[in-house]
């Protein structure tokens, strides 16, 4: 693979997309931001393992990304980044346009 990655796009992947989840997490919420979801609702869209969806969005809630209302099985999470952060999102998924950018994102997660 012969492209070059942006070095903000290298940094945001090391922190945030530590797994196929917390990439389709990403993804779902930059696209809908409004959503109000339950972990158990978020696995049902995402087509993903509720364990796995639960260990992704509370890394990603601990870092800012998502904002959790209440507690336990009622706990919802907003997608709410603060504006730096959110630009971030944005060059991230747009990035994914690009075959190559897809590629090496997977192959960073596989290093996981």
């Amino acid at each position: 693979m012969n492209i070059t990655i942006d070095k903000n796009l290298k940094l945001f992947v090391g922190k945030y997309v530590d797994s196929l989840a917390s990439w389709a997490i990403i993804v779902f919420y930059h696209q809908n931001p409004g959503v109000r979801d339950r972990i158990t609702d978020l696995a049902t869209h995402l087509g993903r393992r509720e364990t796995d969806i639960e260990i992704a969005v509370i890394e990603l809630a601990k870092k800012g990304l998502l904002l959790k209302e209440d507690e336990g099985e009622e706990a919802v999470y907003t997608y709410d980044p603060e504006s730096i952060l959110h630009q971030q999102v944005e060059e991230f998924v747009n990035a994914l346009d690009v075959r190559d950018v897809r590629l090496w994102v997977l192959s960073e997660v596989l290093e996981k």
